[in-house]
């Protein structure tokens, strides 16, 4: 108990005036809808067309998963219950390989990863979870619930009821944060840990671009139950093809166990997020998450792969190139012409990029050497260098040297940044 207190500590709450100008704010926010909702109403019964329009532009969300989701093509579908919670899964690969856990975002589910399971799984045994409160885990509404603590902890007891000593993380989104959080409080299990898309929670909560739809405004409006839930609710459709608006343009999809081609992959986040209860248990991640910071000085041993597109405008690109300093040993990849789902968005150039930091000699090319060149803080920890990746785990320092070492680019992995 001592040693769980211990990682657990490493964890610390915001001082309180921030916490109540939070809250101030948020009541705020909450009246503003408050007001809107007020003032659609006298509009609906002064003007009755107005219902007819909002009827007719309303969304109709599928009542069941599509064909996709629930075959076994990308693999089995599998429970484990943890006290209370239910936790839905879909596991790939041979059980006697490494384990890779799969942490999807918000708004997201494990499908998320359909592009990486058909690869992982050739040399792991892939585990993407529905995250508790996502899709057909079970959703607890407390907000207790959904504490860094508790969500770790969670986790934790998932991976021992499977079986699993250790893991190699990938997180995307929120499944990033809450992998940056476990990598912290529970290091002995994360073999390697891969954030995609997403700082380091003591650089996210305070750098959110104001163009985000989860901005700083989005995140203390939350902060109120129910209302949140409901505005939600009633804007899903808006916001979902917002967050995936890459989604529409994947033409078709390879599924089904007769090879069937579909194009209507919107469909599985329609579902997933159809009801007011599927927007409950994520928005109580963001009512926990945003009042706690690792402790100052806490650094990261395990290899670390931070990846990201160059046009994301969901986090800045600095928040997530300066995350680097709370890992001992780390690579960074900036996908070009890129959002904020590079896995999803350039799933080729990102698995290779995944395949090469997991499993090392088998995708690296020997390096070359050329000129060393200067390169000093963000500048530098974006294009200093190239380095090179042959080793399984690359022993890089933590403070930033003069000079680098740069690699031949690989045909499909361009740009590989490492600090030197």
């Amino acid at each position: 108990m001592g040693s769980q207190k211990r990682d657990y500590d490493v964890l610390e709450i915001v001082p309180k005036w921030e916490i109540t100008k939070i809250y101030l704010r948020c009541l705020l926010a909450n009246l503003t809808i408050l007001l809107k909702w007020l003032y659609e109403s006298v509009k609906c019964k002064v003007n009755p067309t107005a219902i007819m329009r909002r009827t007719i532009e309303r969304t109709d969300f599928p009542n069941k998963p599509p064909i996709f989701m629930t075959d076994t093509n990308l693999g089995r579908h599998s429970y484990v219950k943890l006290e209370n919670t239910k936790l839905h899964f879909v596991e790939a690969g041979s059980r006697s390989n490494p384990i890779v856990l799969l942490l999807h975002g918000f708004p997201d589910c494990w499908f998320g990863w359909r592009y990486q399971i058909p690869e992982l799984t050739h040399y792991f045994h892939v585990i993407a979870l529905d995250l508790k409160g996502f899709n057909d885990s079970d959703k607890p509404h407390w907000r207790f619930e959904y504490t860094p603590k508790k969500v770790c902890e969670d986790l934790r007891k998932f991976l021992i009821a499977i079986s699993a000593k250790s893991v190699s993380i990938i997180g995307h989104d929120l499944g990033a944060t809450i992998g940056w959080l476990f990598a912290h409080t529970n290091p002995e299990m994360v073999d390697k840990f891969v954030s995609v898309s997403t700082p380091h929670p003591n650089l996210l909560w305070d750098n959110l671009p104001k163009s985000s739809p989860f901005n700083r405004n989005w995140l203390e409006f939350v902060q109120l139950p129910m209302l949140p839930e409901m505005e939600l609710k009633h804007t899903a459709d808006k916001l979902l093809r917002r967050c995936h608006s890459h989604v529409t343009k994947e033409k078709l999809y390879l599924s089904g166990t007769n090879g069937t081609l579909t194009n209507n992959l919107m469909e599985a986040y329609l579902y997933s997020f159809c009801q007011t209860d599927d927007w409950r248990g994520p928005l109580n991640y963001y009512r926990n998450f945003l009042f706690y910071r690792v402790r100052d000085g806490e650094i990261l041993q395990c290899p670390c792969l931070i990846i990201t597109g160059n046009d994301d405008r969901f986090y800045k690109l600095e928040s997530v190139v300066k995350s680097s300093e709370f890992c001992e040993n780390f690579i960074i990849k900036i996908i070009e012409q890129c959002g904020r789902a590079p896995h999803q968005e350039m799933a080729a150039e990102f698995n290779s990029t995944l395949l090469k930091f997991l499993i090392g000699k088998k995708f690296s090319q020997k390096p070359t050497e050329v000129q060393a060149t200067q390169a000093r803080g963000l500048v530098g920890r974006m294009f200093g260098g190239i380095g090179t990746v042959a080793n399984n785990t690359v022993k890089l320092g933590n403070n930033l040297r003069e000079t680098y070492a740069f690699a031949n680019p690989l045909s499909n992995v361009p740009n590989f940044m490492i600090k030197g």
